[in-house]
């Protein structure tokens, strides 16, 4: 969601299903067949790295939530992030109420009278969703694990976003997906598509798992991927965590309290 003044994907990104359906996809395996099935071929491009179809995927996340957003939504995310005093202070804001003994109420109180634009928000970013993946939620699983490995380097983005992932300044850990959380708990909360947004949820806290031990590199088109157990680990852990779960491991930054284990 980050719009054009703030982090490149630090919030709000979506999936489909509910957790228990997701935790059986994983354990089947997600992988590149899995991720195309019968589809279009695209338009290639030169110098790309990685899966083709997963690549657009977040291509055209990315146009539509920071590069290119619509009026709507840049009104959208004003909205919602004054409250917290700025996008970079969500989840300072968020971790806050956890802290003082009234969530979610205390939460709650921020974000309701925004509950429209947090609509809006929903909307938009499942109309990339539903397109993509809307009858695949195999190969959602994998878009989002190439994603926390950093495996997908798309010559078409600026210098220090070549790399289809969460993004980060180094030495620093990212706080990205922590922020991505809590507007993702929100959606959950406000009762939009509840479901929904649980999975993704899960699928934001298994990236940030991988990409946790992966270490991927900034612009590099040459990221590895872990061992194919490892990540099929991460990932059904992460799918078959409660909401309660999900949130708790959150409340920890920057690497999950269990990492690998």
């Amino acid at each position: 969601m980050p719009l054009n003044s703030m982090d490149r994907r630090s919030v709000l990104r979506t999936a489909l299903g509910a957790a228990g359906a997701a935790a059986a996809v994983t354990v089947l395996g997600a992988g590149p067949a899995a991720a195309h099935g019968r589809r279009p071929q695209l338009p290639k491009v030169e110098g790309l790295v990685g899966d083709r179809w997963a690549s657009e995927f977040w291509y055209e996340y990315d146009e539509m939530s920071y590069y290119t957003p619509s009026d709507g939504m840049k009104a959208a995310v004003a909205a919602i992030t004054a409250p917290f005093g700025g996008f970079t202070k969500s989840y300072d804001a968020w971790l806050a109420t956890r802290q003082g003994g009234r969530y979610p109420r205390s939460w709650m109180e921020l974000i309701q009278p925004n509950k429209a634009h947090f609509e809006l928000l929903s909307r938009e970013q499942k109309k990339v969703y539903d397109k993509w993946y809307g009858h695949d939620p195999k190969g959602l699983v994998f878009a989002f694990q190439e994603f926390g490995q950093g495996t997908l380097f798309d010559p078409r983005r600026p210098a220090g976003n070549k790399v289809h992932m969460m993004n980060y300044t180094p030495p620093e850990a990212t706080h990205a997906y922590h922020r991505w959380h809590a507007y993702l708990q929100s959606f959950q909360l406000l009762g939009i598509d509840r479901r929904f947004w649980g999975h993704i949820n899960r699928l934001a806290g298994a990236a940030w798992e991988l990409q946790s031990i992966a270490k991927p590199v900034n612009d590099a088109n040459d990221n590895k991927h872990l061992p194919r157990h490892v990540v099929r680990h991460v990932t059904d852990k992460w799918l078959c965590r409660s909401d309660e779960k999900v949130t708790k491991a959150f409340d920890v930054w920057p690497y999950p309290v269990d990492l690998g284990k």
